[in-house]
């Protein structure tokens, strides 16, 4: 008899929770970069786009907040090639500068939980923390070579490249932390993905040392709520 009053009590809070749910679309910019800027890493800024659901946590203050969204992540890399710091057992076919920039087009999955602080009315806080998987659809690489030294016949002095990355299956995971302002039906939204995203290498990235530091995304997004 306890445990079918437990049960019946649980399906009513699911029930009410369901019933109170919001949901909400978000877009805006982000900045982000591979490796945590370490070495030729820069943030690249690119967008975003998606949605979110806002459930409630029983009468407390606390949501669960899912979401999906398409957003640009990306990086921009800046060196020589090959790197001044490389040992070679032989002397490299070509010396150039190099600028790149990665486009990183990945479906996230945000899982967020967050605390509803009023400040009055109409204006409302909400700090945000969580986890999230990502999985990136296709990327490309733009990448401009000025060359120094080749051993090519007739060598160019400045090469443009395009790469496209659609094959392999590339899986990304960290966490996410943020805060949001709600007033009235609007919102503004400030947070950060740290972690570990699976993205395809140019030609010369492979000449750089394998980083272990995370990846980095920050998020600046406006959003309008249900």
């Amino acid at each position: 008899m306890k445990k079918t009053i437990v049960l019946v009590v649980l399906i009513l809070i699911s029930i009410v929770s369901i019933a109170q749910t919001k949901y909400g679309v978000r877009a805006g910019m982000t900045l982000s970069t591979y490796y945590s800027a370490q070495s030729i890493y820069q943030f690249k800024p690119g967008i975003h786009i998606g949605g979110v659901a806002d459930i409630p946590i029983g009468s407390s203050k606390f949501s669960f907040v899912p979401g999906v969204y398409l957003a640009d992540k990306g990086t921009k890399t800046i060196g020589d090639y090959p790197p001044k710091d490389a040992i070679f057992c032989f002397a490299p076919e070509a010396h150039y500068y190099f600028k790149e920039t990665h486009y990183n087009y990945q479906l996230e999955f945000p899982f967020l939980f967050t605390y509803k602080i009023p400040i009055n009315e109409k204006l409302n806080l909400k700090p945000q923390i969580g986890a999230y998987v990502s999985y990136t659809m296709f990327a490309r690489t733009n990448e401009k070579r000025d060359y120094s030294f080749s051993v090519a016949p007739n060598p160019p002095s400045e090469v443009s490249e395009d790469y496209y990355f659609y094959d392999g299956i590339y899986l990304g995971f960290g966490g996410n932390v943020g805060i949001s302002a709600f007033y009235n039906k609007y919102s503004f939204t400030i947070s950060c993905d740290v972690g570990y995203n699976g993205h395809p290498r140019s030609h010369t990235e492979f000449s750089y040392a394998n980083y272990n530091y995370p990846d980095i995304c920050m998020y600046f997004s406006l959003g309008y709520n249900f």
